[in-house]
């Protein structure tokens, strides 16, 4: 028969025992008076809340896969949870989880004296590097505590026997490590051994392992043991094992000399083979300082007492100094001196301890590298490029004045005196490839970029970056010496060079069109005056005689108008040396070009009107070039328009510095194409035999070029069908 809710709060009223009924998600349906211990609410508030409300983080998952268990094949389970409480802390509880009928019901019993003494033995057990194990004789059972586990590092889900443990040793040891638990079963004595293992992860350590007997009717039926690491003292021991010997090499490697100096006696005691080495009597104990400071450099004595002296008026027990020493035969050699003062209870100095260091190699390589290092900036210095020395990390470890001049003035540090990373104070521009070349470069490629820059003048300039791997002897990249080489000329006329050959191009081309159109400009009027010649030796009636000179007529000017417009067009050099600038009234001018061409106006009935500007504008330029530029444009207007209107205005009302001029037709137009190369010379709207109007093609070229020469600017707009409007600028008088 199943407990009910209300038969089990009347038993659980005086017990120690913790009484739950949980659903199986963990909501808590009832409880006992002995659980309003865990729980920081009123009882009234704790019903239908979860009891992983209450439980410590870790203990969620523990709970949730514990339940998940419970089957009615498998209605009980043992689980521990923890519970944090305001008064005694975590309060640890071990449960029996019962189901039935879908419910959980819970009984616990504290067990947080148990758990401390546990989690205490575990921080011990981990502090000292030691491990519990145990083994039963009879079923070879064996047990390892976490402890054990982590000096192996070995996973505390891995099953442990005997074998697995064994393993750990090295082979040639592994029998012997197995005759001393077969020995102990045998002997019923406890044994204790050091030995090497290799962890699971490969490492080496050593071991400390006790195995002790528990013996029932004079047979071992259980074997209880530690396992300590002891990986650091079994070092330490090894290390003490050489100390002596190690001390010896390394003062003889170092060429140093052990003293004693007794301050109140002036005595120094030096070791056997320091006082052979300077040539001083091996009979004497003690040496006498003043016999000493003999040996010492003239120059140097002087320094080396003062040196002495301070330190000696100086708080603490440690004492430097440095000075050259005679050899026998040898010379001067530099020595630094390292020694210990001992004081008495008045703080006076009564003895002092050391050695004498032999750094006289030292000093002539310190001097080497400071020459060398010298004699590389120089180099560096006087070179054609910006060359920096960088580290694996990008820190700068030596670059030029010319780079150190530009980074001082733009980031206010010096990188030959202040450690900085290179990319912290490059130029912009350079960041965006740097990181890249400069990991190319520690792969050992050497890898060359080009870069565009913008001085700080403003200047374009060229580089060419270098980055270059710099081997240590094992052939490993321990440095990037990266250098800008100044490309700036080169690339300048290699610009130069494409845009010659380019122009040489378009030349080549101007000059076939110029031939081609030229040629045709004069064939043809020549053409005309061939045959209207021979058609007036031959024609008798006045009448036609008449039309045939008129033909012969046009067909001479337009031959006229050609060579003009070629030699003015050839001449254009000399008319900028020859230009005649005066101030004018552009109004005034404007008049007259509008006036010579009325009567051609008039006779295509055409609308021809001059809008003035009211300012009436002042203007320097020469009249006789601006007129003859103003003249193509308008006498092209009329030419090229068959109906409408040809307007002409004058504006500089909305301008203080420029003067507007426009013609507009509604003439046949110009289409994209053509519109790009209008100003070409010998070029037209319609090309060919077939092309419907007559002309040099040179007029608007010239025009371009004669309001350029007297400082103004041309501009066309066209419109195929609709017309065309050419604006004109020119500056006004200020």
């Amino acid at each position: 028969m199943s407990l009910t809710l209300q038969k089990f709060g009347i038993s659980s009223e005086k017990t120690l025992l913790f009484l739950f009924v949980l659903k199986k998600d963990g909501e808590i349906i009832s409880f006992n008076n002995r659980c309003e211990l865990l729980f920081p609410l009123d009882k009234n508030k704790i019903e239908g809340k979860f009891i992983t409300d209450f439980i410590i983080d870790k203990d969620v998952s523990v709970f949730l896969s514990s339940t998940s268990g419970l089957s009615h094949s498998s209605p009980l389970i043992n689980v521990s949870l923890n519970f944090p409480t305001e008064n005694q802390g975590v309060v640890s509880i071990k449960f029996d989880f019962k189901l039935h009928n879908d419910l959980i019901y819970a009984t616990g019993i504290d067990t947080t004296e148990e758990y401390k003494e546990h989690r205490a033995l575990l921080t011990i057990s981990k502090l000292a590097k030691t491990g519990a194990w145990y083994f039963n004789p009879k079923n070879n059972e064996m047990y390892w505590s976490d402890g054990c586990y982590f000096i192996n590092e070995l996973s505390p889900c891995t099953s442990i026997t005997r074998e697995k443990e064994i393993s750990f040793y090295p082979e040639d040891a592994r029998v012997r490590i197995k005759s001393f638990l077969d020995n102990l079963i045998k002997d019923k004595e406890t044994y204790e051994y050091t030995e090497k293992i290799i962890t699971e992860k490969g490492n080496e350590k050593w071991i400390k392992v006790i195995g002790q007997p528990v013996i029932y009717k004079d047979e071992v039926v259980y074997v209880n043991g530690t396992i300590t690491d002891v990986t650091d003292r079994h070092n330490y021991i090894e290390k003490l094992k050489y100390s002596e010997e190690t001390k010896h090499l390394a003062l003889k490697g170092i060429q140093s000399g052990l003293f004693d100096y007794h301050v109140k006696n002036n005595e120094v005691f030096y070791s056997s083979d320091f006082k052979k080495m300077l040539g001083l009597p091996l009979d004497q104990d003690f040496v006498a300082e003043e016999e000493f400071r003999k040996m010492i450099h003239p120059d140097d004595v002087e320094k080396m007492l003062k040196r002495r002296q301070d330190n000696f008026n100086q708080e603490g027990n440690y004492y430097y100094n440095y000075y050259r020493l005679k050899h026998i035969n040898e010379g001067y050699r530099h020595y630094e001196v390292y020694g210990f003062k001992r004081k008495n209870a008045k703080g006076e100095i009564t003895r002092m301890i050391g050695n004498l260091i032999d750094v006289h190699q030292k000093k002539i390589n310190e001097r080497t590298i400071v020459e060398s290092k010298n004699r590389l900036q120089a180099i560096v210095n006087n070179g054609f490029a910006y060359t920096i020395l960088l580290d694996t990390k990008g820190v700068i470890l030596m670059t030029d004045e010319k780079s150190v001049k530009i980074i001082k003035r733009d980031f206010n540090v010096n990188p030959n005196q202040v450690s900085c990373r290179f990319i912290d104070v490059m130029p912009l521009n350079f960041k965006n490839s740097f990181a890249h070349e400069f990991n190319e470069a520690l792969k050992g490629n050497i890898v060359k970029k080009e870069i565009e820059r913008i001085t700080h003048k403003g200047d374009l300039q060229w580089l060419e970056a270098k980055y270059t791997p710099v081997f240590d002897q094992e052939k490993k990249v321990n440095s990037v010496l990266v250098s800008f080489l100044d490309i700036t000329e080169r690339k300048l006329a290699e610009i130069a060079i494409k845009e010659s050959h380019i122009k040489e191009q378009e030349l080549n081309s101007l000059k076939s069109n110029i031939l081609s159109n030229f040629s045709h400009e004069i064939r043809t009027p020549l053409n005309g005056i061939m045959t209207v010649s021979k058609l007036l030796l031959d024609e008798e009636k006045p009448d036609e005689r008449e039309k045939l000179l008129e033909y012969l007529e046009e067909s001479k000017n337009r031959l006229l108008d050609t060579i003009n417009n070629l030699s003015n067009f050839s001449e254009i050099e000399a008319i900028k040396k020859n230009i005649n600038v005066q101030k004018l009234d552009i109004n005034y001018t404007i008049e007259t070009s509008y006036r010579e061409y009325k009567h051609m106006a008039e006779a295509k009935e055409l609308a021809y009107q001059l809008e003035l500007d009211q300012t009436s504008p002042q203007v320097n330029i020469d009249k006789d070039l601006f007129r003859a530029a103003i003249n193509n444009i308008i006498h092209n207007a009329i030419k090229y328009t068959n109906k409408g209107s040809i307007i002409i205005k004058v504006n500089s009302q909305n301008s203080k510095n420029n003067v507007y001029i426009s013609i507009t037709d509604t003439g046949i137009g110009i289409d994209n194409e053509n519109l790009k190369k209008i100003f070409d010379p010998f070029m037209q709207e319609s090309i060919g035999m077939s092309r419907k109007y007559e002309g040099t093609g040179i007029g608007l070229s010239l025009s371009k070029r004669y309001i350029e020469i007297l400082e103004g600017k041309i501009e066309v707009k066209s419109t195929i069908g609709k017309g065309t409007e050419f604006n004109i600028i020119i500056p006004k008088c200020l």
